[in-house]
């Protein structure tokens, strides 16, 4: 029987970990609300409810007593303990002062520049200690040195997955489960090339996956942007020290595979809005997972479920080129294939989609902004039919939560396919439904439109909260289908 002495301060400090989590995470989700670190339903989130933002606070509480309780089993053991040599311990200096940062912007928010600006910094701190794109190995070629490019692009990588883990923060689970997967196989990597890496990432995956208790069914606490750039931060930095060469060098192909969800995501999001003439940084619904959820028809779970497995087949490809070289190729195609699934269902590979997203893009601007204030009036403009055009829609239909019927554009037909939008926002609606149908049998047209229409979210709410019409007769079969869902989102 292998002897686990050597082996006991990490296991306690897992166990600590997920304990931590799992007994605290009611009183950090009682003081957030006390500080009000709380997250609002709004246009871009799938939830109707108020919800602590006390994730960052639970994971970082559990990763501190777990690394406490490693030190102290390690000199009970009477052995050298991990903290004394690890320069990832220090790492944490910068990623609490980053969880600091996030907790603020939970609270009241923080300028764009200004989160930018010490997120530079921290990944300035984590090049210091060696955490750096110094040599670089792809295919099993000789490696490359990367000189005086080691700095700036140590500083974009990091400072672009610990946005990038922000940004994936979207649907319930995600987050956290995306921070397991990496962690731990960043974990394997490091024990593999003989970093003490594990001493820190496996803890930290164990505090994500205790988190995910208090993140799904209905959701009691958020990761907030605390604990997604506190996730992130840790995550980018370890991988560049433990992804590794026998020789040395940081191994491309396995550090993308690891961090594959993110880095895909964010990548995509940045060109597609160029294309479409927008702001890279301008938030709307066309992130990986908003595209999965309109595919599942709003089911969180299952979108977040099928995402973590394609994570989790990324980080298993990422063992496969680790151990041969010669399999790079096939590891890299298997994930990059599955996440251009989700991509071509979501209709982000049909060019005549990314055509229209322009011109579709610019009528909905031009009448949420022209006529804010009456949304009547918008809703009733001929340029509406034109956008309809566009984005091959037979018709708009908007519910409120009982299934009553509050708006429509165009002829609502039986026949044609249909996709079912939530709409959330503030406070002000509980729940609203925009129904979108087409003659085509392209999902991915659907799902595609929806995102493209988002601009005209904010009338649609300001109709849903004016007086309902009267209801006459029994209720038709949408009706009584929009009503049910309501209930369970209730």
């Amino acid at each position: 029987m292998p002897d686990l002495t050597p082996h006991l301060p990490l296991l306690a400090g897992i166990g600590a970990a997920a304990a931590t989590v799992l007994s605290v995470g009611g009183a950090m989700r009682r003081l957030a609300w006390r500080v009000g670190m709380v997250d609002v339903p709004k246009l871009r989130g799938v939830h109707g409810d108020t919800v602590a933002r006390s994730g960052g606070l639970t994971v970082a509480a559990g990763l501190l007593v777990a690394l406490l309780a490693e030190q102290l089993v390690a000199q009970g053991l009477g052995s050298e303990g991990h903290l004394e040599r690890l320069d990832h311990v220090y790492l944490l200096l910068p990623a609490f002062a980053l969880l600091a940062l996030g907790a603020l912007d939970d609270i009241r928010g923080i300028a764009p520049l200004t989160k930018l600006g010490v997120q530079a910094l921290a990944a300035l701190w984590a090049w210091a200690l060696g955490f750096s794109f110094d040599s670089l190995a792809l295919f099993g070629l000789p490696e490359v040195q990367t000189g005086v490019l080691s700095l700036p692009l140590t500083l974009l990588f990091i400072v672009a997955l610990t946005n990038a883990f922000n940004l994936i923060d979207g649907i319930d689970g995600l987050c956290a489960g995306l921070g397991f997967i990496s962690l731990t196989g960043i974990a394997a990597f490091g024990w593999l090339a003989g970093q003490a890496d594990a001493a820190l990432a496996l803890p930290l995956a164990a505090a994500c996956l205790a988190f995910v208790r208090w993140n799904l069914a209905r959701p009691r606490s958020f990761l907030g942007d605390s604990g997604s750039t506190f996730i992130g931060f840790v995550s980018a930095a370890l991988a560049l020290k433990a992804v590794r060469t026998p020789q040395g060098a940081l191994d491309l192909a396995p550090l993308f595979l690891l961090l594959s969800l993110p880095v895909v995501d964010v990548t995509t999001v940045f060109f597609r809005r160029l294309l479409q003439g927008r702001s890279p940084i301008r938030p709307d619904r066309g992130h990986i997972h908003h595209v999965a959820l309109w595919i599942f028809d709003g089911g969180s779970r299952r979108a977040a479920a099928v995402l973590l497995l394609m994570a989790s087949i990324s980080a298993a490809a990422a063992w496969l080129c680790g151990w041969e070289p010669m399999f790079t190729a096939a590891a890299l195609a298997l994930p990059l294939g599955l996440y251009g699934a989700i991509y071509y269902l979501g209709g982000y590979l049909s060019l005549r989609n990314l055509l229209a997203a322009g011109p579709a893009t610019d009528i909905a601007e031009a009448l949420a902004s022209a006529e804010g204030a009456n949304p009547q009036s918008a809703l009733s403009d001929p340029q509406l039919l034109r956008l309809l055009e566009l984005l091959e829609l037979s018709s708009l239909t908007l519910y409120d939560g009982d299934g009553v019927r509050r708006w429509k554009l165009g002829a609502d037909r039986d026949s044609h396919h249909a996709l079912e939008v939530p709409l959330y926002a503030g406070g002000r609606v509980k729940c609203g439904w925009l129904v979108l149908k087409s003659p085509s049998r392209r999902r991915s047209a659907l799902a595609f439109a929806a995102h493209l229409i988002l601009p005209l979210y904010p009338l649609f709410m300001d109709a849903l909260a004016a007086e309902p019409p009267e209801v006459e007769g029994a209720p038709g079969r949408t009706t009584r289908r929009i009503a049910e869902r309501s209930r369970r989102l209730a």
